[in-house]
């Protein structure tokens, strides 16, 4: 069971009061997953809204050969679902469980009525899927423009700013596998390890298991 105060944590509630939130016990519910084990799979029509409380999870597409695209990377705080929820379509992603991972599902009706009830949520929801439409963009224009390469130092720009690691010596703890990274970039696991090779003997990276040392991080704005 769910407390309404956990839903209200996540930063797309913030400063929402409690009485403005119509929900009650059966329309939310909390759920554990395992590594590994699948939150729903793509073409899946639950239209429930999820948001993580703890974990890690990867949002990825499935092409019609089987090959992984990973979009994203889903965080603590972090919410989805929520284009089916609106639209009542299938789910045009899969997400699974990269680590143990504690989830808070909404049902649809729920969230909609959530939507309309709170003008704050809603322009939030509509901001974040503007934010999102944006960086499909950019996505779209690395994987048609730029070489792996390019694509791997962008890749790792954005990291760091994120995790405010974009310095001399930011070390980014947890980083993805390289068969991550070349699911997130469109690239494969070898031309991924070949790049991040070149990095490290350019003096601009230190890499080790699952971490990062950024020596030089101007040089992966560069166009070389």
């Amino acid at each position: 069971m769910a407390d309404i105060g956990q839903l209200l944590s996540c930063p797309l509630f913030a400063d929402v009061a409690l009485e403005s939130v119509a929900l009650d016990a059966h329309d939310f519910w909390t759920r554990v997953y395992s590594p590994g084990q699948i939150v729903f799979n793509q073409d899946d029509t639950s239209g429930e809204v999820y948001f993580l409380r703890s974990g890690l999870l990867l949002a990825l597409y499935l092409d019609q050969d089987g090959r992984e695209l990973i979009f994203t990377r889903l965080n603590t705080h972090d919410y989805f679902g929520e284009i089916s929820a609106i639209d009542g379509g299938k789910r045009s992603l899969s997400v699974y469980a990269k680590t143990a991972s504690c989830l808070i599902v909404v049902k649809r009706q729920a969230f909609l009525k959530l939507l309309e009830t709170i003008p704050l949520v809603r322009q939030r929801v509509m901001i974040d899927m503007a934010e999102r439409i944006r960086r499909l963009t950019r996505h779209s224009y690395q994987l048609t423009s730029q070489s792996v390469d390019k694509r791997l130092k962008a890749y790792v720009a954005r990291m760091a700013l994120e995790s405010g690691m974009f310095k001399p010596n930011g070390q980014l703890a947890k980083f993805p596998t390289h068969a991550e990274i070349a699911g997130s970039i469109g690239a494969s696991r070898e031309e991924v390890s070949r790049s991040i090779s070149a990095l490290k003997r350019a003096g601009i990276l230190e890499a080790g298991r699952q971490k990062l040392t950024i020596l030089q991080p101007n040089a992966l704005l560069s166009e070389n």
